[in-house]
């Protein structure tokens, strides 16, 4: 059996090993606090111009009440809006009763339509021209026609942009679309806060 030998290395090569002193400790840890509040610094005024570059558009429709259900026996009332929401060729939504959804949309002309199916968009627009940091809210709502002589009924899709004073008023105790029913392509647009917005920005 072979002899071990320890080896134990002598004091003068101990004392060429690199040694680090505090002082040196201290500082490399300001150095990276001062890295990492730069990077966090950074990324949030990158957060801060997205949301600056976009307008805020907001959806919401009246749900189903001992009203809308009496006045549908008129011969012509409005009832609550059930049906899909499209921007441009793009679809956003289906929509259901007694909800909103708010969505931060790049600046320019957006084209919605409200049609009841999911194919394609509707004929009937309305024509929003979004602005960056804009706020725009818009009720969506169905024409109900009774007919006497047979019967039968007709819904008709509507839409009309109103003042965000008014949505507050009508829809603050309204919870937010259900996830599943926002499309997959625009959900990173969907605002995920579950009350209704404020008017907090600029109002068109």
């Amino acid at each position: 059996m072979e002899n071990l030998q320890l080896f134990f290395p002598s004091q003068n090569l101990v004392s060429v090993l690199p040694t680090i002193r505090l002082e040196q400790l201290v500082y490399w840890d300001h150095s990276a606090m001062k890295t990492l509040l730069g990077v966090a610094m950074v990324a949030m005024l990158s957060i801060a111009s997205c949301v600056a570059q976009t307008g805020t558009v907001i959806f919401y429709t009246p749900g189903n009440s001992v009203k809308s259900v009496s006045a549908g026996l008129l011969p012509r009332s409005q009832q609550p809006f059930t049906g899909w929401l499209f921007d441009g060729t793009q679809r956003l939504a289906h929509v259901s009763p007694g909800r909103f959804m708010t969505f931060h949309l790049d600046p320019g002309a957006h084209t919605f339509t409200v049609p009841w199916h999911s194919t394609k968009p509707g004929k009937d627009q309305l024509l929003i021209n979004v602005e960056g940091g804009g706020q725009y809210c818009v009720r969506l709502y169905a024409i109900m026609t009774n007919f006497e002589l047979i019967p039968f009924e007709r819904l008709n899709s509507q839409m009309e942009e109103v003042p965000c004073q008014q949505a507050q008023r009508e829809a603050a105790h309204m919870k937010p679309i259900e996830i599943k029913r926002v499309d997959p392509f625009v959900r990173v647009e969907l605002d995920p806060s579950t009350t209704f917005p404020s008017e907090s920005q600029s109002q068109h």
